[in-house]
């Protein structure tokens, strides 16, 4: 199909109802906005897109430190346009925070309670069996003690500390740990502590108001650790009771403080002159009257709507306009990059070439049907683009297979059918018939290079590029050189030469030299000037270029050999399934291996397949016809979707 036409929409107005244009340009959903500022030229001659202060940034970040997760955010509600100043926005959320200051302080310090409790338990369990008394150890003013765990390893080395003054007391050990107390005096503490650091010992704090045996403190912990949830939990519901309160203002306002504050960074794209404003970008063409409806009802201003500028330092942006076949296959087309807005939308000849290549490598009527009715599942049921896709290349597939005779890898459950068709070459056996294959998949190859090359010797003569749409290795002379290749090919191959040898060399050797001078013979027939480097670099360069263009012509073409390689591949691989199962038997064990040999087979090998093909269309069919330097048409809007966990987290941890 074609790229969609766009239109490029100038604004212009006085500047108080700036805001007013861009809220319009918001709410049309349609309009891809551009710098005025690079569209007209330099600043210093069109004026400026001066930077302002944005009023509203403070009033966004204020909001966002709340938890606005507790609140439900419609991005399709937008908000009507001065609806909150800033300073009501500002004094609102201190209003809000203020009151819940308290209720937040209080479930910090919950929070932080309980993951002491919980800490101290996990180690106190290690000390369970101890006869000690915890509460004893915090009272101690002169003996200073140490609780924690390090390496078992390490024990041994406490012999060679043995008159530092302290002493280690193990009492538990697991996990190549061993968990204890080291005492030491106030005096000597300070060096201890550098002596168990170089051990690897871990030290963990006790909760200060433990007491008892560690059996006695860690169930006085366990009921601590109780209340403390239940105090958190009553404060968590006070929390959310005041945002279930202020949920509809809190709404209100942050919808519209990201609104206008998205406002006053496009106004950044603008060109301000004095009391004047002039706002540019691109809307469809399709878009037009919907578009100047919307953008009419803005007071004073004005919008002149023209084609996109062919001269423009500026490259339009690009919609690509594709049928109902094609429309699933925009995605390699676009993982590859969008032509330029003056260029082809290869994403057409990309479903044809795609849908074809893969059917005949992985022809199998029953696995292409299974694949055909997943992806239609994943494209209705679950919106899945990929899904689109995986139908047309399943129907492909299942054609192919059919052709093949081949149905879940049984290859001759076709055969009493094309038997009473009386066609005496189908079904088509992979492995009766290699050279059909490989001598097809070489031609076919030769035919999408040829198709490759007519497309770019049109797009090229379209952007009077006469360089590579006359005289290149894609162009007129390499589609010649090429096609005479493979008719001398063809006729080594049949016996039968279509041209009589002299007259094909000769051919050779001129389109060899059209190339070899392409560039001065295309600047002459542009009619523009050529300066060359020097006559030694100029044949240097262009014969390794040359010999560069004879080596590509041949490796693309070898290249498309892995179409015929793919079926016999398939159908040596579900040929090793069915020797599998009839040597597991008869019974279900056969039919269950059949079945997880065809599940293996479609997963491993479709994958495999489905790739090949992808590099088949960028490096031997793009890289002839298609630049892929386009930038995408995107239209201006607010998102509303940005309260992420673990921005929510970061912020609350902020706060």
């Amino acid at each position: 199909m074609s790229i969609e036409k766009l239109e490029l929409v100038s604004i212009a107005g006085t500047l108080p109802h700036l805001n007013d244009a861009i809220v319009a340009c918001l709410q049309s959903g349609v309009f891809h906005i551009e710098n005025a500022a690079k569209l007209l030229g330099s600043a210093e001659e069109a004026g400026t897109g001066r930077t302002e202060l944005n009023p509203y940034a403070e009033p966004l970040r204020a909001l966002s430190e709340l938890d606005l997760r507790q609140i439900h955010i419609d991005p399709a509600a937008e908000p009507a346009p001065g609806e909150f100043t800033p300073e009501q926005i500002m004094q609102e959320t201190a209003r809000i925070t203020d009151s819940m200051r308290t209720v937040r302080d209080g479930i910090v310090a919950a929070e932080k309670k309980i993951a002491d409790y919980e800490n101290s338990a996990i180690h106190l369990k290690h000390l369970k069996q101890a006869d000690i008394d915890l509460g004893e150890l915090v009272k101690c003013r002169h003996i200073v003690y140490r609780f924690g765990r390090m390496p078992e390893e390490n024990m041994l080395k406490l012999d060679f500390y043995s008159d530092e003054g302290f002493i280690f007391q193990t009492y538990h050990t697991a996990h190549e740990y061993v968990w204890g107390f080291y005492f030491a005096t106030q005096e000597r503490i300070a060096s201890v502590d550098a002596i168990m650091k170089g051990l690897l010992f871990e030290r963990y704090e006790l909760p200060e108001d433990i007491s008892g045996t560690p059996e006695q403190a860690l169930a006085g912990l366990q009921s601590r650790l109780t209340e403390k949830k239940t105090e958190l939990a009553e404060l968590q519901k006070q929390e959310k009771q005041i945002y279930d309160t202020e949920a509809e203002l809190l709404r209100n306002m942050y919808r519209h403080a990201r609104y206008q504050s998205e406002v006053y960074r496009l106004r950044s794209n603008c060109v301000i002159m004095k009391d004047k404003f002039n706002l540019m970008g691109y809307i469809p063409a399709s878009e037009h009257d919907r578009f100047k409806k919307r953008i009419d009802w803005v007071p004073e201003v004005t919008a002149t709507y023209e084609a996109p500028w062919a001269d423009s330092k500026v490259q339009p942006p690009v919609r690509l306009k594709n049928g109902w076949f094609s429309k699933p296959f925009s995605m390699f087309v676009e993982m590859y990059g969008l032509p330029n807005y003056n260029g082809y939308n290869p994403t057409t000849f990309v479903a044809i070439t795609y849908t074809l290549l893969f059917g005949i490598m992985f022809g199998d009527l029953g696995q292409g049907l299974v694949l055909a009715a997943i992806g239609m599942f994943l494209s209705i049921k679950k919106g899945i683009t990929l899904g689109g896709v995986m139908t047309r290349i399943g129907i492909s597939s299942a054609f192919f297979g059919t052709l093949y005779g081949s149905v879940f890898g049984y290859e001759e459950m076709l055969d009493p059918l094309w038997e009473k068709t009386g066609i005496p070459y189908l079904p088509l056996k992979a492995m009766e018939n290699m050279n059909v294959f490989v001598y097809g998949a070489i031609g076919l190859g030769a035919v999408i290079i040829i198709v490759s090359m007519l497309i770019n010797i049109a797009v090229n003569l379209r952007r009077r590029n006469f360089t590579e749409a006359v005289f290149g290795n894609n162009g007129v002379a390499g589609l010649v050189f090429f096609a005479s290749v493979m008719t001398l090919i063809v006729g080594l191959v049949t016996g039968k030469q279509l041209l009589p040898k002299t007259v094909a060399f000769a051919i050779l050797g001129a389109t060899l030299l059209l190339m070899f001078f392409r560039e001065p013979l295309g600047h002459w027939l542009a009619h523009k000037h050529y300066e060359s480097e020097g006559l030694a670099d100029f044949i240097a360069g262009n014969f390794f270029e040359c010999f560069e263009f004879l080596l590509g012509y041949t490796s693309n073409t070898i290249s498309f050999i892995r179409v015929g390689g793919f079926v016999f591949s398939h159908a040596g691989l579900m040929a090793v399934v069915m020797t599998i199962a009839d040597m597991i038997g008869g019974d279900h064990k056969s039919i269950i291996t059949v079945i997880i040999g065809n599940i293996i087979v479609m997963g491993f090998e479709g994958l495999i397949v489905g790739i090949q093909v992808m590099r088949l269309e960028f490096y031997e069919i793009f890289s002839r016809c298609y630049d892929g330097d386009g930038k995408p048409f995107t239209p201006i809007s607010v998102s509303f979707d940005d309260l992420s966990e673990n921005k929510q987290s970061e912020q609350t941890a902020n706060a």
